[in-house]
């Protein structure tokens, strides 16, 4: 297990207290994401499709400000120091 940190978008800190950056013990990026559940138990719920294998649509998740898909996926290892960033659509206008 490496200590990696999680980047939350500005509507999912509400569920983190506020916190923009999350710091997590995981060895996938998959480990990562389900370790916000410990933050809120609907997170991976928020962030990920029903087979909890891969993100909802709206959702883009970059390791190191790389696309985590050509990366991957979700079972891409991270190692000590990396960074995920979660990045949410939204609408509007």
């Amino acid at each position: 297990m490496a200590t990696v940190y999680v980047s939350l978008p500005v509507p999912l800190r509400k569920f983190s207290k506020g916190v923009a950056k999350i710091e997590v013990n995981a060895d996938t990026a998959l480990n990562a994401i389900l370790q916000l559940n410990k933050l809120d138990a609907s997170m991976s719920e928020r962030l990920l499709d029903e087979s909890q294998k891969a993100p909802k649509k709206f959702v883009k998740i970059y390791l190191d400000g790389k696309d985590l898909a050509k990366q991957g996926g979700l079972g891409a290892e991270v190692r000590a120091g990396n960074t995920i960033e979660i990045v949410t659509a939204f609408a509007g206008g």
